[in-house]
């Protein structure tokens, strides 16, 4: 049978070896994930300021280019690593739509803030914009 000592000096079966060799590499993966969500955060908060620009020079949300040049680069990128490109397309979908719903109320809100467009025009998350109107004192259909 296959032991050996643990920390404390007590002795561990094979199965006490492999849960904590599981346990390890569950802690490992618990910091990429830490990271991996810290990014996606980041990336978002840059994409806010991103929005603020497109709205302080009328630039539409919606960059098709731009949207195609990310998925390219994704792609590479997969096939580089010897990843799924279409888990990657299917990544950056959920990420790019996030980003344009995020982007869509910030404009919305800046709108709201300089011109009082009711919230009835404002787009697909008209409970999260009748909420951004009541806080900025705007319009609501109230």
């Amino acid at each position: 049978m296959n032991k050996s000592r643990g920390d404390k000096g007590q002795m561990l079966g094979g199965s006490d070896v492999g849960e904590r060799e599981l346990a390890d590499l569950r802690a490992e993966l618990d910091g990429i994930d830490d990271r991996l969500l810290e990014d996606v955060r980041a990336r978002i908060e840059v994409c806010t300021r991103i929005a603020h620009l497109k709205q302080r020079y009328t630039i539409p949300v919606m960059q098709p280019r731009r949207v195609g040049a990310v998925h390219e680069h994704a792609h590479r990128y997969a096939l580089d690593h010897d990843l799924s490109p279409q888990f990657l397309h299917d990544l950056y979908d959920l990420l790019i739509s996030e980003t344009c719903r995020v982007e869509d109320l910030i404009v919305v809100t800046e709108e709201l803030r300089t011109n009082g467009v009711p919230a009835e025009n404002a787009g697909p998350d008209r409970a999260l914009t009748e909420r951004i109107a009541a806080d900025v004192g705007g319009p609501s259909t109230d």
